[in-house]
Formats: structure tokens, sequence, C-alpha cells
């Protein structure tokens, strides 16, 4: 089963960031599959498939992480992987003292004393709001879209962040459906 770690958002925090997303849906401007409102999370690590002997392992190293909770807020607006070639639509996600960096770390840390490779880019932070198939193609559209983009704000709301998740995901015809398998709790 295709496996992954991560943060969870609170459910205002996933309503806020699934309706503001809601102003680049109708732009006009793009072809993209948005994320819907309740797969909407930050990954600290992406596991792949993993057997089910594998998984009872990881969810006892995950066990082990002991992290303080923290409080986070929504960043700023961006894709991946420049702006020129937009394939990801995202939003930062900050944490005051770095926290959510030391946590994505600390879960690294872990899953490599399991064989897990480390992740050879540098952890960025950030929450995906679509993937993008194709911007309408004449310059002067696309610089419509950057136009929009620039001007996409998000609530910078805060919340805490009080545990991580292991999240089982299943592709299906419509896209992923996520089960969380287990829940971490922060101090």
């Amino acid at each position: 089963m295709r496996c992954f770690v991560a943060i969870d958002l609170p459910e205002d925090i996933k309503a806020s960031l699934f309706h503001s997303s809601e102003f680049l849906q109708k732009s006009g401007l793009l072809r993209a599959n948005f994320v819907e409102k309740e797969n909407l999370h930050l990954t600290l690590k992406f596991l792949g498939d993993l057997e089910t002997d594998n998984l009872e392992k990881v969810k006892n190293e995950l066990k082990k992480i002991n992290f303080k909770k923290f409080n986070a807020s929504l960043g700023k607006v961006g894709s991946f992987p420049y702006e020129d070639y937009v394939k990801v639509l995202h939003v930062g996600l900050n944490s005051e003292n770095n926290e959510i960096k030391d946590l994505q770390k600390e879960v690294e840390v872990k899953l490599k004393g399991m064989g897990f490779k480390e992740e050879e880019r540098e952890f960025s932070s950030h929450v995906t709001l679509a993937r993008v198939h194709s911007l309408i193609k004449a310059q002067e559209n696309k610089q419509a879209f950057l136009d929009k983009l620039k001007s996409f704000k998000v609530p910078k709301d805060e919340f805490e962040v009080n545990k991580f998740i292991l999240i089982k995901s299943e592709l299906m015809a419509k896209g992923p459906v996520y089960k969380v398998i287990e829940e971490y709790s922060l101090k």
C-alpha cells in the first residue's frame, strides 16, 4: 500500500484554503487538478509502497518520535518548479522556529534507520493546492495568470500542530483517496 507521513490541517484551515483556491479555478487561465478539501495536508515524508510487515515497523518507529506541539500559519502562494513553468501551485506553511522542518528531519532520521532513502531535495514546507496540466497557451493569458497568481492571497490564520499522521493513499479514477492509518500526538 502507498503511504506517506504528513501534518494534517484543521478543518477550518482546509476550508479557507479550498475556498481561496476557487479564485484560481474560476479564472479559466489554467487546466489543473485542484486538491480536494479533505486531502489538503503537508507531506513530511513519502514512503511509497509498503508491505504489511514493513508498515508495522514504520508505525513503531514513528511512535518513538518525541516532539513538542507548535504553532503554524499559512504563508505565500507559489509554484513549482518555477514561475515560467508552473506544474504545482502551493501555499507555504510556516512555523516560528522552524519546527516543521525539525519535525520533518526527525521523521527522516527515524525512517532512514529502516532503510528508507533520504530525500535529496531540500525540504520545502508547503501544501499542494493544484497540479497543473497546462496554462492557457496564449502569452497574454499566461501573463494574466501570473498576475492573478500574484494577487492570490490566503488567510494567515495561525493554528496548533499537535499531531502528525501516517496515511494510506489509494489511487482511484477520480483521484487519490486518503485514509489515516495512525495518529501520533505531539507533547
